[in-house]
């Protein structure tokens, strides 16, 4: 029986040439990369299209392109509605969708606004609430004559998928590469190879 002990040198992500860099990135993208927030993408979604009357189905994105396609469960007066008329519409069938109360607090105490909303996550809570419902705050801010309930639906869904895509291509990037290495205490080989 023989023993033999191994002796290697670990380096921090920071600590490593921009070549081994580069090589731990690559071989993070394909090996070891996952996106995470596909759950809450995915609610917020779903909440979006239950709550405005609209099925989206055909979706997909990743780090470079997304797609979909989508139809709308409402009647076809609701759909063509445009305007003033579609505004009027909004804030009567959707503003708790659209806001909710402000909380105020003092000390420990906290209280809701009978006055103030905010519009910040009303949804699901997540970040991406903001993004799928930004059409409609700005529609809501000046309201026009081009715009009907139908095309407003087709621009929060872009505006969604987009904000994902953006999303997913963010988190493949060296910076949150190293971001991640770093938080997770990952240790390299000189040549960039991570160290089990």
């Amino acid at each position: 029986m023989r023993t033999e002990t191994r002796t290697y040198t670990l380096y921090r992500i920071t600590e490593l040439s921009e070549e081994a860099k580069e090589k731990a990135h690559n071989e993070w993208l394909c090996n070891r990369y996952f996106y995470g927030w596909t759950h809450e993408n995915r609610q917020t979604l779903d909440t979006f299209c239950e709550r405005f009357g609209i099925v989206c189905r055909n979706w997909r994105y990743d780090a470079c392109n997304y797609s979909y396609d989508y139809r709308s469960r409402q009647e076809d007066c609701i759909d063509g509605l445009n305007g003033w008329r579609l505004a009027a519409y909004l804030m009567n069938n959707h503003w708790n969708d659209l806001y909710t109360p402000k909380y105020f607090w003092k000390g420990t105490k906290g209280r809701k606004s009978r006055i103030f909303v905010d519009t910040c996550c009303p949804l699901t809570g997540f970040y991406i609430d903001n993004c799928i419902l930004d059409p409609i705050y700005q529609f809501l801010k000046s309201p026009t004559e081009n715009i009907t309930f139908d095309s407003l639906m087709n621009e929060c869904l872009d505006s969604f998928f987009r904000a994902c895509r953006d999303d997913m291509e963010s988190t493949r990037t060296l910076e949150y590469f190293t971001e991640e290495s770093n938080a997770n205490g990952w240790e390299y080989l000189s040549d960039g190879k991570l160290f089990n």
